[in-house]
């Protein structure tokens, strides 16, 4: 419960609350025109205070860090857990919370000596802690449980539903009390509340981040980002096996592989021993053709034949003479002489060519014996170069196949997180199905405060509270009969508030007062508001609860409430209005 909300800025109206119904009121100045607006008059900055002494973030654009306000702080005393505590924080040092009253024995709250003013205070952290655990069960030291992991129920998100902030889009949908929430935070939450297995939303939230992942890496591997580093499973299978084959050849072969310290100069030396005898082989040929010539010439060479002279100058009927005959002797006596030594010669001839063949052939035998010796000896081995270059290659040829078979893997995993993501999904839709049957008592509590508040609020109109299992997580719909566009929906959220505040109450015992600010009720017809203020009287008056609600009293004065409703014991004392420059929460307006 809250008893009272004050601040060091002098000007400050001190909010004091009861039991029961609060009504804040917001006067009109009769000269306020239409376009005059009463938002400076701190209604909804009532809300944004208290949430800032229970535990709010306060960053730059906080409104207590306005320059305006950053130097004084507000103080509020509470009821928590039957225990009054008074809690002072301010915008310029907003880590502490000054614990005024109330916990001086606590050893649950760990107090810090502040050696500028010697009081003590809380971190905001363990301030939120404390009041998790004491309004709404969770531990105070989360370290080894289920809560101590990120998407779990906690004090914050929870709190916000018992004091919506307009600023936050708080009314726009009963499951969410801030329009940025996410699903999985208000599923978890809510679940938790209700009194429903959180965890199974809790572990819907793990797989919509592998999904999310999942589907972060289809969309790289779509636009090329990823497109070399992971593939496709059917892609990569061949090249994996190709990749794999050639590593293990090279490795075969580095293991058989050995290093001959000469290998570089005898594998000169047996090419030019091939060299030499690719030569000889050419000389060889013009060798054997000049042989054949010769021995053709050979062959050619004979004496001309003298009784063929004769027979032909018998045959012209020329008598030789004596001398001439002898003289025809000599001539060809000569003419053998010349061939005998042209036989002689060439004979020779054939005789050197003869030598050089043979020798060509005893060389050629030579180089060939040669050059089979040192293949012989180089066979199976190599150079040392040649070793570390094979080294190399089987280092790259392995690396590959490693990053392959890994891309492979990925790939595999890429493809097959699909089906498994998609068999977790239905596993938790499951469970949750399980659950709520399960747990139909406690769905069944919510579902007919609702339904009960739904027929006091509307005679002519019913609606439902609707609790679903389904493959994204438990959903939460509250329906009203009849035009959404009009307050219905503001309806709808009132609703729901106060069943989950009748619940959470029963359950946890829970902040002990449900706040609405104004801008809840816009748009919603006078019958509704007056019904709804009826409702909240009815949950809270003498049940050590609050329902506390700040409105502009012009609309008050004209809600239609019930016979007998006693104004005068709902509406505070402290009354805002847009009159002047004090008539507003802080007396002053700024901003």
């Amino acid at each position: 419960m809250i008893l009272d909300i004050e601040s060091s800025l002098p000007s400050f109206k001190t909010v004091k609350f009861h039991e029961g119904l609060n009504v804040l009121l917001s006067d009109k100045n009769q000269e306020s025109t239409d376009k005059k607006t009463r938002n400076s008059a701190g209604k909804t900055s009532l809300v944004e205070i208290i949430h800032f002494l229970l535990g709010a973030d306060c960053d730059k654009d906080s409104l207590m860090r306005d320059k305006e306000l950053v130097s004084h702080t507000f103080t509020g005393r509470f009821r928590i857990g039957g225990e009054l505590f008074k809690v002072e924080r301010g915008g310029a040092d907003p880590s502490k919370i000054f614990l005024i009253a109330g916990g001086e024995d606590r050893e649950d709250l760990p107090k810090k000596l502040d050696k500028s003013s010697g009081r003590f205070y809380l971190s905001n952290v363990n301030w939120r802690l404390f009041l998790g655990h004491s309004m709404f069960g969770l531990p105070l030291d989360d370290r080894g449980s289920a809560f101590e992991e990120s998407y779990t129920p906690t004090f914050r998100s929870m709190f916000s539903y018992f004091a919506r902030r307009w600023a936050s889009g708080g009314f726009i949908a009963a499951e969410r009390q801030a329009e940025q929430q996410r699903r999985w935070d208000w599923q978890v939450n809510l679940s938790y509340l209700l009194g429903l297995d959180w965890q199974i939303p809790f572990e819907l939230s793990k797989i919509r981040l592998r999904e999310k992942t999942l589907e972060e890496l289809r969309k790289a591997v779509k636009d090329g980002a990823l497109g070399q580093v992971v593939g496709t499973v059917a892609e990569l299978r061949p090249q994996v096996a190709i990749a794999e084959l050639k590593a293990t050849k090279l490795k075969q072969d580095l293991t058989a592989f050995q290093v001959h310290d000469s290998y570089k100069a005898l594998s000169r030396r047996a090419a030019q021993a091939k060299t030499e005898m690719q030569a000889i082989a050419r000389d060889t040929i013009s060798l054997e053709e000049g042989l054949e010539h010769l021995e053709a010439a050979l062959r050619s060479e004979k004496p001309p034949q003298r009784s063929d002279i004769q027979q032909l100058y018998a045959a012209a009927g020329i008598e030789l003479p004596g001398m001439a005959l002898r003289r025809f002797d000599e001539v060809g006596a000569f003419y053998e002489a010349m061939v005998s030594n042209r036989r002689i010669h060439l004979e020779n001839e054939i005789a050197d060519v003869k030598a050089k063949l043979a020798e060509q052939q005893k060389s050629a035998a030579r180089l060939d014996v040669e050059r089979s010796g040192i293949l012989k000896s180089l066979e199976g081995r190599g150079a040392l170069d040649d070793f570390l270059d094979l080294q190399r290659d089987l280092a790259v040829a392995e690396a590959n196949a490693a990053t392959l078979g890994e891309r492979f893997k990925a790939a595999e995993l890429l493809e097959g997180e699909t089906t498994k993501l998609d068999i977790d999904r239905s596993k938790v839709q499951r469970r949750l199905q399980d659950d709520h049957r399960l747990r139909s008592a406690a769905l069944t509590e919510a579902i007919v405060i609702i339904a009960n508040a739904i027929s006091r609020l509307y005679d002519d109109r019913t609606g439902r509270f609707v609790v679903e299992a389904t493959d994204n997580g438990p959903e939460f719909h509250i329906s009203i009969e009849g035009d959404r566009g009009g307050g219905i929906s503001k309806v709808e959220i009132f609703c729901f508030d106060l069943a989950l505040f009748t619940v959470v109450t029963a359950r946890f015992g829970g902040p002990r007062f449900l706040l609405h600010d104004s801008h809840l009720f816009d748009g919603v017809d006078e019958r509704q508001i007056a019904g709804a203020l009826q409702l909240g009287l009815e949950a809270t008056a003498g049940k050590g609860l609050q329902y506390i609600v700040t409105m502009n009293s012009d609309i008050f004065t004209r809600l239609p409430l019930p016979e007998g409703f006693d104004t005068s014991k709902v509406v505070l004392e402290t009354r805002l209005s847009d009159e002047g420059e004090s008539g507003g929460l802080f007396g002053f307006r700024f901003g």
